[in-house]
């Protein structure tokens, strides 16, 4: 349910509740059919079987394997990369990723050439390529 999933090597990742006698809840199952396809979600979530990390990194439910000690620094490196970006560019890629990857071409097409025009207009922007230019450390603004 995370937007980068970052996991220690020796991570295992399962959907018991079949098991249990339960549905898999929180749409767990749907978001590994997303992600890793249909046959891998009804796999997991009917066997109730557990998969590793290296797994699952292989079906792309995580995007990072580090060994355990490394785990948080990992975590934060990946989320300081995501910070350090203009904040109005990261708000609308999420945007469109989350509300679009799943949508018609043309109807994605159109909400990211809304996003990118925005962004492309920002103070943010400016600052960005002005940075990249100077070949400096960007400072956003969120404007």
């Amino acid at each position: 349910m995370a937007d980068v999933r970052v996991a220690a090597e020796d991570a295992v990742f399962a959907l018991p509740e079949a098991g249990l006698g339960v549905a898999v809840d929180a749409g767990g199952d749907l978001r590994i059919a997303r992600e890793a396809g249909a046959g891998w979600a009804k796999y997991l979530a009917l066997t109730g079987r557990r998969v590793d990390a290296a797994t699952a990194q292989r079906l792309h439910l995580v995007q990072l394997v580090v060994p355990g000690e490394d785990l948080e620094a990992a975590a934060r490196a990946v989320a300081r990369e995501i910070a350090d970006n203009a904040p109005l560019a990261v708000q609308g890629i999420k945007r469109a990723i989350d509300g679009y990857a799943d949508a018609a071409l043309p109807a994605a097409l159109d909400r990211v050439a809304m996003t990118a025009a925005l962004t492309l207009t920002s103070e943010d922007c400016r600052e960005g390529y002005t940075a990249k230019a100077a070949r400096r450390p960007p400072r956003f603004s969120g404007g």
